[in-house]
């Protein structure tokens, strides 16, 4: 039933086109746009604080496709709140999360496939983007991804449920994406960034979602501290499912629709 409910949803985001190249353009000139920065910041230099420009320049190239694919419905389930629809849903012979969750997963195969990989092989040949480390770091890299998917998503999920308290949720969706953005690495290397903020990251699942995979990619994480960093985002994924699953029952027991 939710492979159905994912290849729907994958149909559906198809048939508008438009989009897709929209997504796929956007995805280009965001990394055009943020190489063009960083040389600014290089100067013709080939290395700043002991980082190759190279490594920059693949590490910007990963964030911005990663963050392509990682694109989630942010306002799904506010929409079934606030329309009542919700309780249709939970009266379905299916599981409410699983079947958000194989929403998320159909819209994410659309992007792998139809932006995420032309958008890749173009940066391949346009904007150098470098190969993984080594065939056993990209095993590594790919799992990581998935990990740092779970990550996002449980974290979604915690915000998405306030949508059973508040009626609008757009401004904590804003928060939650800057912080996001900022602390996981997407938007600048965490290797730039202040030795306290750099701390402070180490403590949430931030890290978790775009830097660890990147790192890996790149060969930046030593061969014995990559399981340890594996099992840091399957901490995390735990720890916020257990948190958003604990919402949702609070939620589902609050929840009350009126009309149709």
């Amino acid at each position: 039933m939710y492979v159905e409910i994912a290849k729907k949803v994958f149909q559906n985001n198809i048939v508008y086109r438009l989009d897709y190249f929209a997504g796929l353009i956007n995805a280009l000139i965001v990394i055009l746009v943020n190489i063009s920065i960083w040389k600014a910041i290089y100067e013709e230099e080939e290395v700043l604080g002991g980082i190759q420009f190279r490594y920059v320049i693949t590490y910007l190239i990963l964030g911005v496709l990663l963050q392509t694919i990682f694109m989630m419905d942010e306002y799904l389930i506010e929409g079934k709140v606030n329309s009542g629809l919700v309780s249709m849903d939970l009266l379905k012979p299916m599981n409410f999360k699983a079947y958000i969750l194989s929403h998320n997963i159909g819209v994410l195969m659309f992007r792998l496939i139809m932006q995420f990989t032309p958008a890749l092989i173009v940066s391949m040949f346009a904007f150098g983007l470098l190969p993984p480390f080594s065939l056993l770091y990209m095993f590594y890299f790919i799992v990581s991804v998935v990990l740092g998917y779970l990550v996002l998503y449980n974290l979604n999920f915690i915000i998405w449920m306030t949508s059973f308290w508040f009626y609008k949720t757009f401004s904590l969706v804003t928060i939650k994406d800057a912080a996001v953005t900022i602390l996981s690495g997407a938007l600048i290397p965490i290797w730039f960034l202040p030795e306290k903020l750099v701390n402070f990251i180490e403590l949430t699942p931030f890290g978790s979602i775009y830097y660890i995979p990147i790192s890996i990619y790149l060969g930046q994480v030593p061969p014995n501290d990559i399981i340890l960093s594996l099992i840091k985002q399957a901490f995390w994924i735990v720890t916020l499912f257990l948190l958003g699953h604990i919402l949702w029952k609070s939620a589902a027991k609050k929840l009350v629709v009126q009309g149709g």
